[in-house]
């Protein structure tokens, strides 16, 4: 994607049922954002990560909401 200016701009595609998720179980193919600030669990149960609001990070598997909302592709 880019601006009209010319400039790439990175953004997380929006997704029917795989925007604003909260506390549940899903799999990302390659992306997650935090909409508001919570933490996940990776699919090996036993990893949690904390997210701010805005962050991103790549992934990809089955992972948990604990807390907080998230946009995945």
């Amino acid at each position: 994607m880019k601006k009209d200016s010319g400039q790439v701009v990175q953004a997380v595609p929006l997704i029917i049922g795989k925007m604003n998720v909260g506390v549940g179980n899903y799999k990302a193919n390659s992306l997650i954002h935090c909409e508001t600030a919570g933490s996940i669990t990776l699919y090996d149960g036993t990893t949690t990560y904390a997210f701010a609001a805005g962050s991103d990070r790549g992934y990809s598997g089955a992972f948990t909401v604990n807390s907080g909302t998230f946009t995945f592709d």
